[in-house]
């Protein structure tokens, strides 16, 4: 891998003017779909964080491993599903067909770095791959959270049946795992607790633990008395799994 290829800005520029706000109809649309990036942020920041931490020290295998595998099963499924839906949209419009046509690239750009970074053996290479992988998907969702989701809104486009076209593709019937033991142990709170603010009232994901998470219970009451109902579906003894629901 050449680090020319791959050396990216690590920010997007600073927005020249507020973004639009959006029509009512899709506020609260427009609300869970940039709550969601923000928990994959978190996620993939969390996850490159441990890779180059690793990097450091001569043992970045693991992290690796685990940052290839959210790759695979988490980002890029969601970034193949806005395609057939979101960008769909986007690209039939004469204001938005270019930057669609960019961020669909930006998408092919994380598959190669995501193959790099499963290939290579060399720590700095690693590190960089980690590291240009989280630069360019923060870029890249400055420009969909900034500029698409805006114009789309814009042009009436109904957002709340494209997210609903987009579970669809993701299957997304039964409720979302999250896999807790899977998670860095320096972002764990702060990817859940991302996870359970961008429910929407009705929505709900599950947990998977090794222990029951009755501490987290305790602190997702004090964050929000009353907001989430636990329900219990597995108790051990080696696996919990708790579905958490947003009240309606």
């Amino acid at each position: 891998m050449s680090l020319d290829i791959h050396q990216i800005a690590s920010a997007p520029p600073a927005p020249t003017s507020a973004a639009p706000v959006a029509s009512t109809p899709n506020v609260e649309v427009i609300g869970a779909i940039t709550r969601h990036h923000t928990a994959l942020a978190a996620e993939l920041a969390a996850l490159a964080d441990d890779v180059i931490a690793g990097t450091r020290v001569g043992r970045f295998e693991e992290a690796r491993t685990a940052l290839v595998a959210w790759f695979a099963t988490e980002l890029m499924p969601h970034a193949h599903a806005e395609e057939a839906v979101l960008y769909a949209a986007g690209a039939r419009l004469e204001g938005t067909r270019l930057l669609v046509e960019a961020m669909i690239a930006e998408h092919r750009a994380l598959d190669l770095l995501v193959t790099d970074l499963d290939s290579i053996h060399d720590a700095f290479a690693v590190a960089v791959a980690a590291g240009s992988a989280q630069a360019l998907f923060t870029v890249h969702l400055a420009k969909e959270n900034d500029l698409l989701l805006p114009a789309l809104d814009a042009a009436g486009i109904d957002l709340s049946a494209a997210l609903a076209g987009m579970h669809e593709l993701l299957g997304a019937d039964e409720p979302d795992q999250l896999d807790v033991r899977s998670l860095p142990h320096g972002g764990r709170h702060e990817i859940i607790f991302a996870r359970l603010d961008e429910l929407l009232p009705g929505g709900s994901f599950v947990i998977l633990n090794d222990h029951d998470p009755k501490p987290l219970r305790y602190q997702t009451e004090a964050l929000w008395p009353g907001r989430f109902t636990w329900t219990y579906l597995e108790t051990g003894p080696l696996e919990w799994r708790v579905e958490i629901t947003r009240a309606g």
